[in-house]
């Protein structure tokens, strides 16, 4: 077993945050340095960078803002030795506290472009939040027309009942006519030491932090 790497909760924060404004250079540094520093993969680094009160990784950040590169060179940091292996698809399917991947949040946000980097390199769409939500009903919940449209012509089998609330995984359950609140105020929480903006307006905006 790959020993566990020493991240400081700082060094957490950074690479968050980099993954979130868009900053490649500044989170290649980061990463590259700690994964030297302590003898790790990127996929044994990207197990531990997680935000511990809202469970946000890396993937969740660059994700929700749409930074297609971003999540391109990681995937192809995980992608040793061979594509789509379990610990790449385990970090490419994980989720936060309130049952959300990254996929959950590319969608959300209308990030098309993201959806389908994800999709390519494992990404599961019929995975359900807390909510009982995949990514496609929350895609439809905010009216992000063109990721619905595009996943259930290409995203596979099984998900054109669930994104109607009426059958599949997808389904909504009973509050799915409330607000997807429980997680902002965790979310867009000062415990990341670079403040940006207030949540309720970061929706889908570049270097802004999502609200779910």
């Amino acid at each position: 077993m790959a020993p566990t790497p020493n991240i400081t909760e700082d060094e957490i924060d950074d690479l968050l945050y980099f993954a979130r404004t868009g900053d490649p250079e500044e989170l290649n540094s980061a990463k590259t340095a700690i994964c030297q520093r302590e003898n790790v993969s990127v996929q044994g680094l990207l197990e531990v960078a997680k935000d511990e009160n809202t469970g946000n990784g890396v993937l969740h950040m660059a994700a929700a803002n749409g930074y297609n590169g971003i999540l391109q060179e990681l995937c192809k940091d995980l992608s040793q030795p061979t594509p789509q292996n379990p610990a790449m698809l385990a970090i490419i399917n994980a989720q936060n506290i309130a049952g959300n991947t990254a996929l959950h949040w590319a969608a959300l946000n209308g990030h098309l472009e993201s959806v389908k980097v994800l999709l390519e390199q494992g990404a599961d769409p019929t995975i359900t939040n807390r909510r009982g939500h995949d990514a496609v009903y929350e895609a439809e919940l905010n009216d992000k027309k063109e990721v619905v449209e595009w996943v259930l012509k290409e995203g596979g089998e099984g998900l054109e009942e669930g994104v109607s609330g009426e059958a599949g995984e997808g389904a909504a359950d009973d509050g799915a006519d409330e607000d997807m609140s429980e997680e902002d105020a965790i979310v867009n929480s000062e415990d990341l030491s670079k403040n940006i903006v207030d949540e309720l307006k970061s929706m889908g905006i570049d270097g802004k932090v999502p609200t779910t």
